[in-house]
């Protein structure tokens, strides 16, 4: 795969502005990126990205009518797509999987690598099988979020065999960090409510992948020499167990200690919670979905020897940093927040 060289990469990122997206722009400016970045009508952009970074206005479902608006680069980071495993299945085809074919196309165009990031989800019912590699196939998904994420690759997979696409797929982890709404902001308040976050004794593998570490594998991805086509899991490698992330989380926020409930009946209660949340037309997920304990309540290993192999990949953050980030932006939280004359 030809690789351009030196500081004048061109990237279009969609989903710039969510977590990782944000992370993505950051990291490329410093290394001198022209960055396009796809928003939505009003959403706000962070304040330093001005005369940093080009904006182009629009939705991911119709991002190849935006071709000249977008200009020449020479790699798409695909990150646009419904993050919860929750909400109607239409939405989730809509956005996830035709805004993939529509980047797909835009990548097409331009000539462009395509760098799609989709979900270690992908691997569905194969979840909890101890060590997974990038062989492990897809399993039965049980939400539409995990369908959706398996057909993302394999619309780009089809370009690839079928239309020459270059593209790179990276499956990230349990993806944390400052940000981070499912595995820091929800873990959270769940804790603060009461509601039980351990599975069992939780002393099994957390998945984890921290932002930096991610950021990092995109950016090989787009700039090492590999095979076309490729899949690669991204994970930290450093074994934290989740009852070791929910108790350093819980330090680090100054949260009350978390609570435990049996991995048993952790697995039954999750089907149950998602169909009283059906019936009931919720809009936002009950607190433990099927997927939720497959994350959380069974040992999956993502093997990141492929990654290291072929793209030189090393993880930059330690967990001990991560958490280290995470208790300093809290601290700072508390300092921030006016004090309360409660004399008068």
């Amino acid at each position: 795969m030809p690789i351009a060289q030196g500081n004048n990469r061109t990237a279009l990122i969609t989903g710039a502005t969510g977590f990782i997206g944000q992370h993505l722009v950051d990291a490329l400016l410093l290394r001198d990126w022209q960055i396009t970045a796809l928003v939505l009508q009003g959403e706000e952009p962070p304040a330093h990205w001005i005369n940093k970074v080009k904006l182009v206005v629009g939705d991911i479902r119709t991002l190849a009518s935006l071709e000249q608006q977008v200009g020449d680069i020479d790699t798409v980071f695909h990150l646009a797509a419904i993050v919860s495993d929750w909400g109607a299945t239409s939405e989730h085809i809509d956005i996830t999987v035709n805004g993939t074919r529509q980047a797909i196309t835009l990548a097409l165009k331009k000539h462009a690598h395509f760098v799609v990031t989709t979900s270690i989800a992908a691997y569905a019912s194969n979840l909890g099988r101890g060590l997974i590699n990038e062989n492990m196939p897809h399993g039965k998904p049980s939400s539409a979020y995990e369908r959706c994420k398996q057909q993302q690759e394999q619309v780009t997979l089809d370009a690839v065999a079928f239309h020459q696409l270059q593209a790179t797929l990276i499956r990230p982890g349990n993806v944390y960090g400052v940000g981070s709404k499912p595995w820091v902001e929800r873990l959270s308040t769940l804790i603060k409510s009461g509601s039980p976050v351990i599975l069992g004794k939780g002393d099994w593998d957390a998945g984890l992948c921290h932002v930096d570490n991610l950021i990092q594998l995109m950016i090989l991805a787009a700039t090492r020499a590999h095979p076309n086509g490729q899949i690669y899991n991204a994970a930290d490698g450093f074994g934290v167990t989740w009852i070791q992330y929910i108790t350093h989380l819980t330090q680090a926020l100054g949260l009350p200690k978390a609570k435990h409930v049996p991995r048993g009946i952790a697995q039954y209660s999750a089907p149950i919670l998602e169909a009283i949340a059906h019936l009931t037309k919720r809009k936002e997920p009950p607190v433990l979905t099927r997927l939720a304990y497959r994350l959380m309540g069974e040992n999956s290993i993502f093997s990141i020897g492929k990654a290291k192999y072929q793209l030189g990949y090393r993880p930059v953050t330690t967990f001990e940093q991560a958490m280290s980030q995470l208790a300093q932006v809290h601290l700072s939280s508390i300092e921030d927040k006016p004090t309360v004359d409660r004399s008068k």
